[in-house]
């Protein structure tokens, strides 16, 4: 006997042979990072040669001023009879001085003679070069009796090229993400939504399958190659139906036995397979659901977490002792604000656009009351706590109605054009909430200060609102209901998640509390001011971590589960380790962004795995993260460093882990939810 084919091994064996194809997002994506690092570089190299004569006659004049200030206090001592060369105290004087201002390099009392009489210095490696010096005579009743000679520290352009890089790099990454993204949803709201349409009918006519019709609701006019192959599938239905009537009527006429037998024979075998419906065709439509839920809740999560980011940059904060308190708070105020509206809407039976349409208006006239100055009379703490809670609760009612939109496809006999593209709209808040909101919140409030950065911020409210009047389509999953869904949901992971709850709640819990504390991380190292540069670079690795982590697909269970253990025990050693070594230790800097990095991209693939297989709900996500965030204040109102956060993100995904692992050995295996 001939032993079964493995088909399953060879289709794997297959997959994992197949050559690897970038796609148009990916290539527009990088295409775009290049142009705009080369622009950057460029345009970083003229300003510094435009400013070199302005900054060496800046800093000219106030080492100038500086030392005329200290040769008139000494010459006030010498002309009330303290001889010069007893003069004492100066070098607690030039010490003050020192400590007042970092950028001084040394200062020296010079006698007429050329002598140095007292000098105190800073500690600088041998190879640096000398900076701009200033020197002021000590002139007592007409006679010169010395100088004070100041040394500033020589800028150069190591201290530019940082200073334009913290403003630079998050600016290009922004620019080349979003490129990216852009380009991954119109990706999937054209080629691959058409793609998947022909894929669909094209397995039902290889499958003998016309009693069903694709077709795409939303299609353009220079491509209906979907809807003639759907057409193409109606004619061979009809031509069924008549053949099933023809036979049916031979069957009544033929008088001999054997034919009519035949006949019913052939009739049993085209109605046992199904091959044409009884009562017409079974119509489905192919949406882009979640690609439209993806950059809807991309582009208004963006702004709403954009807001408070830009507030916290500015100087005038209402807790300035703390910064990372401050930004900590901040982050849990808008993820509490954010879960109680959640749970609100979740609770109401409102239209998904309705909600989205009155989230677009309040966050635009919330940024339209902070450009004009409506609210300036608030004080400082008001506003802060205010926006906080405003922006928060407008995006946790974005999320629930981008959710709902997303899932709706399942229950009105849709399919969506990308079935294994998990959490969708759940991944794009969580980007925008990470790295993206923030980042371009402070990016706004230094490169166009706070009237035009907060009207850049209104751009992304504004296409949002373009985007959903073009999708309010008839029969469009945009126009369900919010609490239908809800419940839905619920029925859903109570029939995936069995009668266990427990290792459910606990693999849930830790990725959510994961979520919260590299939120709140994100917000705080974005909208730092000391070391701008380091914490600019582990904003930049959180926020590319946890898109590549959403984005990356799933090519094996079992290796990807080896492989994000591994990754995971890296990043918790990395973690631990920033908080041994010290902070001025050359590599802590490195040591950090790639703990983030890893300890991100593990988050996204932990949201993905744990939306495919629990479906949880958005309030569920928002009450998680909001504990999360309240377990980083603890730990920034404790002092600790900033890489004990990561810390316990890492200790919250193990947990989850081996949460999930339990639990995927007790669910039976099943395909991927697809109404299709």
């Amino acid at each position: 006997m001939t032993p079964t084919p493995p088909t399953h091994h060879a289709d794997r064996s297959a997959r994992a042979s197949r050559p690897w194809r970038s796609s148009s997002a990916i290539r527009l994506g990088s295409i775009a990072l290049l142009l705009l690092v080369l622009a950057a570089a460029v345009l970083a190299g003229l300003t510094h040669d435009q400013l070199r004569d302005m900054r060496q006659d800046s800093e000219r004049t106030r080492a100038q001023l500086m030392a005329e200030s200290l040769s008139q206090r000494i010459s006030h001592a010498v002309d009330i009879g303290i001889p010069f060369e007893a003069l004492v105290g100066v070098d607690a004087l030039f010490n003050q001085r020192l400590g007042a201002h970092p950028d001084i390099q040394s200062i020296a009392l010079v006698q007429s003679n050329g002598e140095v009489f007292k000098s105190v210095a800073r500690e600088q490696p041998g190879h640096a070069a000398a900076g701009t010096a200033a020197d002021a005579p000590i002139v007592v009743r007409g006679i010169t009796l010395g100088a004070v000679r100041l040394t500033l520290r020589e800028t150069g352009a190591g201290a530019f090229a940082r200073s334009a890089a913290a403003l630079l790099i998050p600016t290009v990454l922004l620019l080349a993400t979003l490129a990216f993204l852009a380009a991954r949803f119109s990706e999937a709201h054209g080629p691959q939504l058409r793609n998947h349409a022909v894929r669909l009918a094209t397995r039902a006519i290889a499958g003998g399958r016309y009693d069903r019709s694709v077709v795409v609701p939303n299609r353009r006019g220079f491509d209906l190659r979907a809807q003639q192959l759907s057409h193409a599938v109606r004619g061979v239905h009809e031509t069924l139906v008549r053949v099933r009537r023809l036979i049916a009527s031979l069957r009544q006429t033929e008088p001999q036995a054997h034919r009519r037998e035949y006949l019913d024979r052939l009739l049993s075998d085209a109605e046992g397979s199904n091959r044409f419906a009884e009562h017409g065709l079974v119509q489905i439509r192919v949406v882009a659901a979640e690609a439209q839920t993806f950059w809807a809740s991309l582009l208004m999560a963006l702004s709403a977490a954009a807001l408070p980011g830009m507030l916290l940059s500015q100087t005038t904060s209402p807790m300035t002792q703390s910064p990372a308190l401050q930004a900590t708070v901040t982050c849990c105020l808008w993820l509490a604000s954010a879960a109680v509206a959640g749970w609100l809407t979740q609770q109401r039976r409102w239209h998904a656009l309705s909600v989205l349409f009155a989230a677009c208006v309040g966050l635009g006239a919330l940024a339209l009351g902070l450009a004009t100055g409506v609210l300036a009379p608030l004080s400082d703490r008001t506003l802060w706590v205010g926006t906080a809670l405003g922006c928060g609760a407008m995006a946790g009612a974005v999320l629930v109605a981008c959710t709902a939109v997303e899932q709706a496809a399942h229950r009105q006999g849709q399919a969506h054009a990308m079935p294994r593209w998990h959490a969708a709209s759940l991944g794009a808040w969580l980007g925008a909430a990470i790295w993206l909101g923030p980042a371009l919140g402070a990016v706004a409030s230094t490169a166009l200060g706070p009237l035009y950065g907060v009207l850049a911020l209104t751009l992304p409210i504004l296409c949002a609102g373009f985007l959903l009047l073009r999708w309010n389509e008839p029969r469009s999953p945009w126009r369900n209901r919010i609490r239908d869904h809800a419940a839905s949901l619920a029925t859903t992971a109570a029939t995936h998640g069995g009668g266990n709850t427990r290792p459910n709640g606990g693999a849930g819990a830790g990725v959510t509390l994961a979520a919260g504390l590299l939120a709140a991380q994100g917000l705080v190292v974005s909208t730092a001011g000391a070391q701008l540069l380091g914490n600019t670079v582990l904003a930049c690795a959180l926020g590319l971590g946890v898109i590549a982590g959403l984005l990356v697909p799933h090519r094996g269970r079992r290796a990807g589960d080896n492989r994000d253990t591994s990754l995971l025990a890296v990043a918790a050693a990395l973690n631990a380790l920033t908080l041994v070594v010290p902070a001025t230790f050359v590599g802590h800097a490195p040591m950090l962004a790639v703990a983030g990095l890893l300890t991100a991209y593990l988050l996204g693939r932990a949201v993905t795995t744990t939306q495919r297989l629990l479906h949880l709900s958005p309030t569920a996500w928002l009450v998680g993260g909001t504990v999360g965030a309240v377990g980083s204040m603890a730990i920034a109102a404790g002092s600790l460093a900033t890489g004990s956060i990561g810390l316990a993100a890492s200790l919250a995904l193990a947990w989850s882990a081996w949460r999930t692992r339990r639990m995927a050995l007790t669910l039976p295996a099943r395909k991927d939810h697809d109404a299709a």
